[in-house]
């Protein structure tokens, strides 16, 4: 078992869960660290290297207990951090706090109050750690009074500079980090849509089209659900484009795509795999509803007549094959899907043009 493994254990996040992943890896690291640094004070009174309070030693010791709770709950809900954040934050404040007050040999231990600012910034966000700035800086000027031993006003006024300086310093920090990774983010959704979309027709690109496809392949493997692929060919587009020109052929294609888009399901895929070629997906569709569809879209595009130049309009036509996976899909589906829908086209070709044909299975027309 590697370190990462022992230390962050299996918590897998998504794309555009970047800055989730580094505030759930540093409060796994910080809880182990708070743990071991206490454990190691509480070690060195036991074993009389220190003079440490028998209040702080006890608090201490349910400190460690509340840290390796916090961490086994990060470990096995990652998606509990943003409601076990403050949880530590308190937690470590409380503990300082009883340092302040009853390790009074320790002269250091004023220190940790504007080292806690730090983590509450970068795992809690600017609000809790600008309330645990606040009441670190109230605490210290309130309780420094209440010591048998108080700190020096000049000691004091460094401690509330040194926190209030920290916790300025981290708010623009991280105000500034959290804007800047959903920029990010943003500038990535963008960069990731236009490398999945064909320029021209707006629908999905082959290499994108194909990836959807295989993860909507798993579902229905999983579910035991059917699917159905209709491959779409315009008839005679290279007679358009030799005609016409390619602008006309522009224009062809982007109205058929319109017209493919408009007349599916949110839950279909489509996508623009060559010149003239066109690939439906249908989710839990079986050979009647594919039929059903093919017919519809083929007519739709009949009915299209897209404006090739001024006045001048088009009539278009499309054949179209269908293939439906009825049984448990296997994982080559899409492939074999593919090929099947492909072979309908050609029939429907031959037979004629302008129409559907199905295909259940290899070489079955229907």
């Amino acid at each position: 078992m590697g370190l990462q493994r022992l230390l962050f254990g299996t918590a897998v996040f998504g794309e555009g869960q970047e800055y989730r992943q580094f505030q759930y890896r540093f409060a796994c690291v910080l809880t182990l660290f708070s743990v071991m640094t206490t454990a190691l004070f509480i070690l060195t009174a036991l074993s009389g290297l220190a003079v440490l309070d028998d209040h702080y030693v006890y608090g201490g010791m349910l400190y460690c207990a509340v840290m390796m709770g916090i961490f086994v709950v990060l470990r096995v809900r990652p998606d509990r951090l943003p409601q076990i954040t403050p949880v530590g934050v308190i937690a470590s404040f409380l503990i300082v706090s009883v340092a302040f007050f009853h390790n009074t040999a320790d002269e250091m231990r004023i220190i940790w109050y504007p080292l806690s600012i730090p983590g509450a910034y970068i795992l809690a966000g600017r609000r809790v750690g600008m309330a645990l700035a606040a009441v670190s800086v109230g605490f210290v000027l309130w309780a420094n009074g209440q010591l048998a031993a108080p700190y020096s006003p000049s000691a004091v006024i460094t401690t509330v500079v040194a926190i209030l300086y920290i916790a300025a310093f981290f708010h623009a920090v991280s105000s500034k980090s959290v804007s800047f990774h959903h920029a990010m983010v943003v500038a990535n959704r963008a960069l990731s849509d236009l490398a999945a979309r064909d320029p021209l027709t707006g629908l999905m690109n082959g290499r994108a089209y194909y990836d959807a496809c295989g993860r909507v392949a798993q579902q229905a493997r999983r579910t035991g659900t059917p699917l159905a692929m209709l491959f779409v060919d315009l008839d005679h587009f290279k007679r358009i484009n030799d005609t016409y020109g390619h602008e006309a052929g522009d224009r062809v294609l982007k109205a058929v795509a319109s017209c493919l888009r408009g007349g599916l399901r949110q839950s279909d895929l489509v996508g623009r795999i060559g010149g003239e070629e066109f690939s439906v997906l249908l989710p839990d569709t079986g050979s009647d509803g594919a039929l059903s569809l093919a017919e519809t879209l083929r007519r739709s595009i009949e009915g299209l007549c897209p404006e090739i130049s001024d006045g001048q309009c088009l009539t278009v036509t499309a054949s179209i094959g269908v293939a439906v996976a009825v049984a448990e899909v296997a994982p080559d589906s899409i492939v074999e899907l593919q090929h099947r829908a492909d072979e309908g086209m050609y029939q429907a070709k031959r037979a004629g043009r302008n129409r559907v044909s199905l295909l259940l299975d290899a070489g079955s027309p229907a």
